[in-house]
Formats: structure tokens, sequence, C-alpha cells
């Protein structure tokens, strides 16, 4: 019997139909947020998996940039991200976290800390990284996949890694030549 169902579904093309739905849920979230004032370029790679939450004016993306498939991002405490932003799938940001160092209750209490996120101009981050309340990354700089990262990154550095570390930095006199040349991706 099951045979027979997995066979319907087939030839139903049922996968289709739960494309169609998932696509239909983020068009209707990214209606939501435009009609809130914040416009996102939104390209699915994979999928159609586009959650933000929050209070959304307390989320800013910069019209020349973009999220993908599977981003998630709390932006209680705020989340700036500047332009030609590029990003692979799977996003996390946090802004808020639990306080965790409280005389009242463990593992934590029911205090929220809020700390904003920045993302600088013509910042390049992989597929999976995940990004904790209060971090700035800075203008240039590169997240190589599946890093988390706990710290501020400099302008022009390249990090991996869990915890991410510097593993290098761009060659910034090329940078700022191809910037002021204006040549964006």
């Amino acid at each position: 019997m099951k045979k027979v169902i997995y066979l319907l579904l087939y030839f139903l093309q049922f996968d289709r139909v739960v494309d169609f739905a998932f696509k239909v849920r983020t068009d209707l979230r990214l209606l939501r947020f435009k009609l809130q004032g914040v416009v996102i370029n939104f390209i699915p790679q994979g999928g159609y998996d586009l959650t933000i939450v929050g209070d959304i004016t307390k989320f800013e993306i910069d019209s020349t940039s973009h999220l993908k498939s599977d981003t998630f991002i709390d932006c209680s405490g705020g989340v700036k991200i500047g332009k030609y932003f590029h990003v692979g799938r799977g996003l996390t940001i946090f802004s808020s976290n639990h306080n965790y160092v409280s005389d009242k209750s463990i593992p934590y209490d029911d205090t929220y800390i809020y700390k904003s996120v920045q993302i600088g101009d013509c910042v390049w981050i992989g597929a999976n990284v995940s990004i904790v309340p209060g971090v700035t990354i800075g203008e240039g700089a590169l997240v190589g996949m599946g890093a988390v990262v706990t710290r501020d990154v400099p302008v022009g550095a390249i990090v991996g890694g869990n915890p991410a570390t510097i593993i290098g930095y761009r060659d910034m006199d090329i940078y700022w030549g191809l910037k002021a040349q204006g040549r964006f991706n």
C-alpha cells in the first residue's frame, strides 16, 4: 500500500505542489515586509524558506543586497545589512539572547538581552553561517561557509571556523580601487 501511495504522489508531482506552497508563503512574507517598509531581494537557492522574526522596523537591508533560502533572522535587537551584500543559503542571525548570567533561574531567566548586528558594505558570507548578537562585520569582509561568528570581524578580514577566526585579509588596495571604479557584482 505504501508503494502505491508513493507512486501516486510521484505521478501527481506532489513535491512540486509543496514547493509551490512554500513559494507562495515566502512571497506573502516578502509582501508583508514590503508593506511595512522593508524591501528584500530574495533569491531562492534550493528552497523558499525565509524567516524574519522580531520588530521588522529594526531590520535594514540595502536594495543592492539579497538574502537566500533557509535564512533565519531575529531582528529584535536590530540588524543592518549594507550595500552589495552577498550570502549563501542558510544564514542565521540572532540579535537577542537569554540572560544566562542570572541568580534567578538556570539555565537562564526570563530577561532578554538585545544587541544589534551590523554587516558592512560588500561583505560576502558563505552558506550555513551563524552570527550571534552584538557582532559587527566590517566592510569587504569574507566569512567562510559554516562559520559561527561570535566576535567582530575587521574590515577586509577573511574568517572561518567555529568560533570564526581570522585566516587572512583581502588586498585592500585592490578592494578600494574596485570600489572607486564602481565594479560591483
